[in-house]
């Protein structure tokens, strides 16, 4: 009798830890989802690399440095003014020294962009991050202080493309709010912490249309190569899965929830 009991105590657990670990079988959609999520994250990722590397360099003045070169069209404090950034066709890497940056970012300014209503639009001319080519618009809009006295800005990304040395490419577009919730009392930008909410619409590499919505705000350190917190809701079709992009680590893991509601554990861009 005691065997007996003790045996399916056994089972039970065994059974218990297979029905944790099973996954579910429709492998296909689960392989979707994480594409469509690594995807996603890079794109997150470029477009912060992408602000943060144009604001060390316009803060910097190329520091002296022969990579990049950082031409102004009217003297600083000129606006509106036309700013250059160019990495050179050999390039040089970005400001966390992960990344080879090459080409250009062109900056269209207003004014200084700690000023209520200024407006700073980027385009891009021949640009890359690594072997990867960026194309469209970003820009910027100073929405003044919020109550907290933390300065707030709308961020619009229209028709941003990324094409890879393979051939693929993804495309989106959004609407962001960026809220600068630690180093806007200092002139530097390697003390800031951004807080983002907002939606994306775009293509997938697999040419899948994909929407997303962040539902926990994104929160990105300038002293983080990666965002480090942050919750995104993604549809794609008629499936919809989640991203939690972490709880404050600084480190490159994401979790992907799956529609599914299988969990993956995902690398984020390098």
């Amino acid at each position: 009798m005691k065997k007996s009991i003790l045996f399916l105590i056994a089972l039970f657990a065994v059974t218990s830890i297979f029905n944790a670990c099973k996954k579910s079988d429709d492998t296909k959609a689960n392989d979707a989802d994480i594409a469509t999520s690594e995807d996603l994250a890079t794109n997150e990722d470029f477009s912060e690399e992408i602000d943060f590397a144009a604001d060390v360099a316009i803060e910097e003045r190329g520091g002296g440095n022969p990579c990049p070169v950082v031409t102004l069209a009217q003297p600083w404090g000129t606006w509106p003014n036309t700013i250059t950034i160019d990495y050179g066709t050999d390039g040089c890497a970005g400001p966390n020294g992960d990344h080879l940056l090459k080409g250009k970012i062109i900056i269209q300014q207003s004014a200084e962009m700690f000023t209520a209503g200024a407006v700073r639009s980027k385009t891009f001319d021949n640009f890359f991050v690594d072997d990867v080519q960026v194309q469209g618009a970003k820009s910027w809009t100073n929405n003044g202080q919020d109550a907290s006295g933390n300065w707030s800005y709308t961020k619009i990304a229209t028709d941003m493309k990324l094409l890879y040395p393979d051939g693929t490419s993804t495309t989106w577009n959004h609407t962001h709010t960026s809220t600068l919730i630690q180093g806007g009392a200092t002139p530097t930008h390697w003390d800031n912490v951004w807080s983002t909410t907002g939606n994306t619409t775009g293509v997938n590499r697999n040419g899948v249309a994909v929407s997303s919505t962040i539902l926990e705000p994104l929160i990105k350190k300038a002293t983080c190569r990666w965002i480090s917190e942050g919750l995104v809701e993604f549809t794609r079709g008629d499936k919809t899965a989640t991203l939690d992009f972490g709880n404050g680590t600084c480190d490159r893991f994401g979790t992907l929830t799956t529609a599914n509601g299988d969990v993956f554990t995902i690398l984020l861009r390098r």
